[in-house]
């Protein structure tokens, strides 16, 4: 090897400590540390490189003369064979270790020179040089350029979102050729780690930022869990973060007592998972409330985040019913909230609500029937709020699953003639890890008595072990969805303003990301919220006046026939008005009731008027049908004494008035000295599976000679 072949690498310096009393093991311990890689990291190189040639003055340029062997670090006999060459009895030698792994940005060369005892370093300066990264199935692709320019683009938050698809064009515009896919990634994850670090950094970072914000900040609230690694105090795993802003939480009081809990896999270097709290307001505009990163999904990962959801968000708040997707990990956790007497304050929650997401449960069924129609009629059933209608589309869907299942068992008949074959590869299933139960509908259907899915044949076979109340909005006890069947996880991710494009960044820039378009986003839609009040021919929310204008004409149909009136005569002002409406052959019964209640101590009562009515949507949703409507129209009453106050204009003004700032912190969070400890690192079970090779090797591309012709014109 060449001396100036050591112009190519990246060089940290660091003091070696004495080598003739370092195993192979301190050395490999002492670069860990020194690099901060992770302690279990399994693909760590160490070369070394010697010379015998002697300096004639101590400067950073004396390495890159002479010739230089190369001598392999395999175990303690080459490592202590190496040591023998370079510690020399008289004279000074040179010496370079070269470090490679994955975990290594680039690749580095440890140079150090001494006399004597070597005690003395060498400093050199980092060379420009940025090494290559190599994908599979190319020979060479330098991202450095591509990469620095793409970053001009992402940091507009509105390009941040950017697919490959994407990149491919923008890319070739800029340098003519078209790049793959897969060349198309690296290049923005490149450039994200030029705006925000890299991925592994922002494991060290992100802690140090969590806490700053915490303490400078009243009310927002943060957590973090770590692991201490075995043997090396100063490095702990990271393994999960959590944090929610003091705005979120107070505008959450204002609206429904609601939250739908979403996941869903980070998809940069390392692939946690990321979930999200989130509350609607009177106008159906989503609110982040609270969010956390998690090593994977267990039902102590979501224990501990709905434990800090209760301890930050929810608080003294009663009666809050979670909205979540049918996974047996989440639902033992609430389980475990609701009935373990081992639960204490503050994370007790035991009136917590569950109730499922219709999506994820209509994914389930789809998987088991196939076919769109099954979905359809699924989704129709979940949200019905009439008794007959929901019986008359049971039996609908029974139906048309039991033709599904039938068929299909008449063409798997049919394949069953090979029956040595199928046996051979129903074993291999069986022993394949891909075969485990991994969600509630399978552990479900393999309790059934020993029967598997093929026994299932009907809707009512498959849905009789899922509770009512947990999917039928019909069966909602007391109204707790408040009609919420579930929110599309793309409209979370992909419309949302606050989350749009977060998944693919490090941890850091996704805690400073939300902050600062979550102070965005609230002074937009508290703009939007004080123009509408001040537009007098609004008397509801936007969404809220829209279907309330949609079902006054429907009320215009109906006819209304007063049936009973009772007035309590002891409190004048309660009553009970029956009233019933009919439309076409339809008829229900309105049942208007006003009754003073105690709001304080001092036995202060308040007026408070409900509405009632057989069609059950009154009860469900929490806001006039159009029978309630017509009623109100007949007698002469606003609509607005039977709305709940989550709908109305002063808790929608209310829910976007809290002072929503950029949080203070440190913009110096990621410049960390060797004595701030611990070091946080990743779990490498959470790396990404794309196998990227690291060469410092120049193979020039075309991308290389485009990048050369630019700078020479």
């Amino acid at each position: 090897m060449k001396g100036s072949d050591l112009r190519l690498c990246e060089r940290v310096i660091g003091e070696l400590p004495q080598p003739r009393s370092m195993s192979l093991v301190d050395l490999q311990c002492w670069v860990i540390k020194l690099l901060r890689l992770h302690p279990e990291i399994q693909d760590l190189q160490i070369k070394g490189f010697f010379s015998e040639g002697l300096p004639l003055e101590f400067r950073p340029e004396w390495f890159y003369k002479g010739d230089w062997e190369t001598h392999h670090m395999h175990n303690d006999d080459s490592w202590a064979s190496y040591v023998k060459k370079v510690k020399r009895r008289y004279g000074m030698s040179m010496f370079v270790l070269c470090v490679d792994c994955s975990e290594i940005k680039h690749y580095r060369s440890l140079v150090k020179a001494g006399y004597g005892v070597y005690a003395q370093v060498g400093k050199v300066a980092d060379h420009e040089c940025m090494p290559t990264e190599v994908l599979p199935g190319q020979k060479s692709l330098s991202s450095k350029f591509p990469a620095q320019y793409l970053s001009y683009r992402l940091k507009d938050e509105h390009n941040m979102s950017m697919t490959a698809e994407e990149i491919v064009p923008f890319i070739a515009d800029r340098y003519g050729d078209k790049i793959s896919l897969p060349e198309a990634w690296r290049i923005k994850m490149k450039a994200l780690e030029i705006l925000f670090g890299t991925f592994y950094d922002s494991y060290n970072s992100v802690p140090r930022l969590l806490k700053d914000i915490g303490y400078k900040n009243y009310g927002n609230y943060v957590n973090i869990k770590d692991t201490e690694v075995v043997g090396c105090k100063s490095f702990r795993v990271l393994d999960r973060i959590f944090w929610s802003p003091a705005p979120c939480v107070l505008a959450f009081t204002y609206c429904r007592p609601v939250l739908c809990i979403k996941g869903t896999s980070l998809c940069g270097k390392y692939q946690p998972l990321l979930l999200t709290a989130l509350a609607l307001d009177a106008n159906d505009n989503l609110i982040p409330v609270a969010f956390a990163i998690i090593e994977g999904e267990s039902k102590e990962s979501w224990l501990w985040f709905l434990r800090n959801v209760k301890q930050s968000v929810v608080k003294e708040r009663s009666g809050i019913c979670i909205i979540h997707d049918y996974k047996r990990e989440l639902l033992d956790a609430i389980e475990d909230l609701q009935n373990n007497p081992q639960e204490q304050e503050p994370h007790t929650w035991r009136d917590i609500q569950s109730r499922w997401c219709i999506e994820h449960l209509t994914e389930n069924l789809s998987a088991h029937f196939g076919g769109k129609k099954s979905a359809v009629l699924f989704n129709k059933l979940c949200q019905q709020s009439q008794p007959s209608k929901f019986t008359d589309i049971w039996k609908d869907l029974d139906d048309l699953t039991l033709r599904y299942t039938t068929e299909n068992d008449s063409v798997a008949s049919e394949e069953m003639e090979q029956e040595s074959v199928e046996h051979d590869e129903a074993e291999l299933e069986s022993q394949s890890p891909s075969h485990q139960l991994d969600s509630a509908d399978d552990e479900e259907e393999v309790n059934q008595g020993g029967d598997s899915k093929s026994k299932i044949t009907r809707f009512t076979e498959w849905i009789r072990l899922k509770p009512l109340e947990k999917w039928s909005l019909l069966h909602d006890t007391d109204g707790a969805r408040y009609g919420i069947m579930g929110i599309n996880i793309a409209d979370i991710y992909e419309g949302n303003h606050v989350l749009k494009g977060i998944k693919c960044l490090p941890l850091n820039a996704i805690v400073e990301v939300t902050h600062q378009r979550m102070a965005e986003y609230f002074k937009e839609r508290s703009a939007a919220a004080k123009k509408a009040i001040g537009n007098p021919s609004m008397n509801f929310p936007e969404c809220v006046q829209d279907a309330m204008n949609a079902k006054m004409q429907k009320a215009q149909i109906h006819s209304v026939t007063c049936m009973e009136i009772k007035e309590n005569k002891y409190f004048p002002g309660e009553e009970v008005q029956k009233f019933k409406v009919q439309s076409n052959q339809k008829k229900v019964v309105v049942q208007l009731t006003s009754e003073y209640t105690r709001i304080s101590r001092d036995h202060a009562r308040e007026l408070t008027k409900r509405a009632e009515c057989s069609c059950n949507k009154s009860k469900l949703l929490h806001k006039p049908c159009s029978h309630v409507i017509a009623v109100c129209c007949q007698i002469g009453v606003t609509t607005a004494d039977y709305m709940s106050p989550y709908y109305t204009l002063p808790y929608l003004d209310n829910t976007w008035s809290g002072n929503c700032d950029v949080p203070k912190f440190s913009p110096d969070y990621k410049i960390i000295m060797p004595f701030d400890k611990p070091t946080w690192i990743p779990d490498k079970k959470l790396e990404c599976g794309l196998s990227v090779f690291r060469t410092s090797d120049r193979v020039q591309s075309v991308m290389d000679e485009e990048e050369q012709q630019s700078s020479s014109t």
